[in-house]
């Protein structure tokens, strides 16, 4: 009998953790689906899905916009994609306040899960496992979310930026070649980019690009920041940030307050000037 029960348990811990299978987007609860709106500190997200897009396989992409509660329907603004790092999510942005702080200045943020980004349930966008996300299907993702915000009423086509930490940084070094036309600039947080063939697949970006990176970052030296700069950056008006301190470590704007407040002057200070120079050359 001891032993049934044994074998018994073995089979429910196996189909717990090996069996279990990607929820789907018609199985979500109600505060997933499209067109679910919640309440922000300054703002509001509402749940707004990329699907169809060929580019991507036609694979879904949950997301969600953040607006800032001076958002006029009509009205055109400036939009920034969120790109999360590895084993992140679209609330790794969120939670800190990123989307918040620049709503509060008049950006709309999108943030989303990398299809695959992390493991079920965390992942959203559950077209591919985990084990089954590259930087190729990332970088799909992305071509796919570009077209997907172009496409939205409120969007200034002019003012799309790419911001992404560690491996999302990446995958925006990435993308970005093939985007010249289509985004004012790019935001890299302690970016993933610490290898010589990364930088040679990110060659060909022409505009913007902002940097910044934690001096104490064991994780990604901030060395690979300055070789981006140098390397990918240095015919452009591009920047590079390095924070300083124990506490500057690899995503260090999601443990420490007083970093990721200098990270968000910088960045609104990035998009600020590009927003102004959109403006003059109109």
């Amino acid at each position: 009998m001891k032993k049934k029960w044994t074998i018994f348990i073995f089979a429910c811990i196996f189909s717990i953790f090996f069996l279990q299978k990607p929820v789907q987007a018609e199985e979500l609860s109600p505060e997933y689906q499209e067109g679910y709106v919640q309440k922000g500190d300054g703002c509001y997200y509402v749940v707004s899905w990329c699907k169809g897009y060929e580019e991507n396989d036609n694979r879904s992409i949950y997301g969600e916009f953040c607006f800032p509660d001076s958002y006029q329907e009509g009205e055109t603004y400036p939009v920034v994609i969120f790109c999360h790092q590895n084993m992140g999510s679209h609330k790794s942005f969120k939670n800190p306040g990123w989307l918040q702080d620049l709503a509060a200045q008049g950006y709309i943020g999108y943030c989303f899960d990398f299809s695959g980004g992390t493991e079920a349930p965390n992942c959203l966008s559950t077209d591919l496992d985990y084990e089954e996300s590259t930087d190729e299907t990332q970088v799909a993702n992305l071509n796919a979310l570009i077209s997907f915000v172009k496409d939205q009423p409120f969007c200034d086509s002019e003012n799309i930026y790419l911001l992404g930490g560690s491996r999302g940084g990446k995958d925006v070094a990435l993308a970005a070649p093939s985007h010249n036309e289509d985004i004012a600039g790019i935001i890299l947080l302690y970016a993933a980019l610490a290898d010589e063939t990364l930088m040679e697949k990110s060659t060909g970006y022409t505009g913007d690009a902002l940097l910044i990176h934690g001096l104490n970052d064991q994780a990604v030296p901030y060395t690979a920041s300055i070789e981006a700069l140098e390397t990918l950056y240095n015919e452009s008006n591009s920047e590079l940030l390095l924070l300083s301190g124990k506490k500057a470590v690899h995503s260090f704007d999601g443990v420490q307050p007083d970093l990721k407040a200098i990270a968000v002057d910088k960045v609104l200070e990035f998009l600020d000037r590009h927003i102004e120079l959109s403006k003059n050359t109109k």
